[in-house]
């Protein structure tokens, strides 16, 4: 864990532990404010962690590589997509930078 992601989840608890501590002496508003916000931010968090630590820099061995090329919008790299025919999760790794330089198509037309 990063230590700025560790600090944020650190800021979300104390903003959930101030809320209800608000609502419990009777700060009914401001408690409900806070923890919601808590609750907000420590949800964005591990939405972020969920959506972002789907890319990798290679596939695990056992997986199978598709026929699925995308271009990622955040980042612009061609990411190829890998499939884990146990479970069915699908991993989004990153092409080699040379292979991007070279000005290869990765859908198959030149």
């Amino acid at each position: 864990m990063s230590v700025v992601r560790a600090i944020v989840i650190l800021i979300a608890l104390a903003l959930m532990a101030v809320g209800g501590r608000l609502i419990l002496e009777g700060l009914h508003l401001p408690g409900i404010y806070l923890l919601a916000m808590g609750v907000v931010v420590m949800a964005a968090t591990f939405f972020e962690r969920w959506r972002y630590g789907a890319t990798a820099s290679q596939a695990p061995a056992a997986w199978q590589r598709t026929d699925e090329r995308f271009e990622d919008p955040e980042s612009g790299r061609t990411m190829t997509v890998y499939f884990d025919p146990v479970s069915g999760e699908r991993r989004y790794v990153s092409e080699a930078p040379d292979a991007e330089r070279s000005g290869r198509r990765h859908d198959g037309q030149s």
